[in-house]
This record gives structure tokens, sequence and C-alpha cells, in this order.
């Protein structure tokens, strides 16, 4: 069977809602290998750019919008992302273009937090990469004032409520027994507002294998230098797909 590069539209059930997506869809004579790529909260920069260079190099890429955000059924809560994502992923899987022996996880922020958590307990991920992601939760706490401007845009959720959440999360180092040994890529920003390099001395420290790689110059988002951020994780992804996203 040969499968045409397109772009097909999502609806992915999650606990009786419906969440909105896109899959990219990408050419060949064989299933595919294919990411998901989570966003961040409230999640207005959403990485389209990495999905279009995953589907010219062959793979394919879904991307959707957990409850309560960007059109999707449902209240936000930071407790559903790890639900939501892996709902996606049951879709991804279902689809016949989907390799589901070279499955991928890509997050930013919040996402890379949700990535690494999804990695670290679905073991149909072979490989994730975490772009500036939250780590330690009790290390970069969220203040009502930027809960209250990522809540904006959100369903059923608050500032209180999303700080709250924030404060119960577990950090990704406490997950090391779980993640190490694995193809895992980290991606860190020099000039991070949100994360600064610190902010992963822990999860370094927990994970000494850890590929990691820093753009010194870079924003939390990565603004000035999207073109070196996407040509990293894909040629990354790539080159694991030669060996460890092979089952």
């Amino acid at each position: 069977m040969r499968f045409t590069a397109g772009l097909d539209g999502a609806i992915i059930q999650s606990h009786g809602c419906k969440l909105l997506g896109g899959f990219y869809r990408a050419a060949g004579e064989l299933p595919r290998p294919t990411a998901l790529l989570l966003h961040g909260v409230p999640g207005v920069e959403k990485n389209m750019d990495i999905a279009y260079a995953l589907r010219d190099a062959g793979w394919n890429c879904l991307y959707f919008h957990y409850r309560g955000s960007w059109g999707s059924e449902g209240s936000y809560s930071f407790h559903h992302l790890q639900d939501d994502t892996r709902a996606a992923a049951d879709w991804a899987c279902a689809q016949p273009s989907t390799d589901t022996d070279r499955l991928a996880i890509i997050g930013m922020s919040m996402g890379g937090w949700t990535a690494g958590m999804a990695f670290a307990s679905d073991m149909r991920f072979k490989a994730a990469a975490l772009l500036s992601p939250l780590s330690d939760p009790t290390a970069s706490r969220l203040s009502l004032e930027l809960a209250a401007e990522f809540a904006l845009p959100l369903s059923g959720t608050s500032a209180e409520r999303l700080a709250a959440e924030w404060d119960e999360l577990h950090s990704l180092p406490s997950l090391a027994d779980r993640l190490g040994g694995r193809p895992l890529l980290l991606v860190t920003a020099g000039h991070d507002e949100l994360f600064p390099p610190d902010h992963y001395n822990s999860l370094l420290a927990a994970l000494p294998g850890l590929d990691h790689r820093r753009f010194p110059e870079a924003d939390h988002i990565f603004s000035a230098q999207r073109r070196e951020l996407v040509e990293t994780v894909v040629s990354w992804l790539l080159d694991h797909a030669k060996t460890d996203l092979v089952a």
C-alpha cells in the first residue's frame, strides 16, 4: 500500500471529550515512523514547523489539543494531560500509515514535561525529545500572575486551580529509573525566562547519559533559532530511527 503526503483532521476521544488535532501524513510504501507533538500551556507556540519538517523527512506527525484548550471539549487540567496524551497515542497507533514499532514523542515546555511522563509510563514510545521542558515543579513555582495569563484562553480552569495543580505534579528526575538508558533528547535555552539553565541541574545529575543540546542565546520557545531547533530535533530522530527505534 502506498501512502501519500497529506494533512488529515484528527478527532480524538478522551474521557468522553473530543480533542481536536491534525495528522501530518508522510508519503511512503510502508507504514511510517510517527511522532506525537505536544504543545505547552496554553500552547500559543504549536511547533508546526517541526511537524512539516518531520513529514518532509518521511515521518508522520500528530499534533492535538488537550481538553479545554484550542477548541477541544472539556475542562483543562494539568492532571488530564497524561490521559489525553495516551488517547492521542491510541489514535495514532490505529492509523494504517503508522508503524507502531517506531513511535516517538516530542514536547515543549509543559508539553515537554508531559512527553517525559508519557515516555516513562508508556513503552510504546521508543524515543522522546523534550524542548525546554518543565523538569521539577518545586524548583520553578507557578505564580498566580503567570497562571492567570495561562488560564485566559483555557476552559474550565482558573489561575488558582492551575497553581495548585502545578504544585502536585511529579518531577522528571524522580522517574530517572524509567528514563535512563533509553533514547532521550533534552534541548534547553540559555535565556529561558521560565526555566533557566539551573532548572535542569537535578535532571542532568539523575540522568548522566542524557543527550543534552544547549542553545545559549535562545529564549523559552527558541524564537530566533527555530531553524536550528527543527534541524536538531529531526536529525536526532532520524539517527535514532535507524537503530534505537527499530523494534
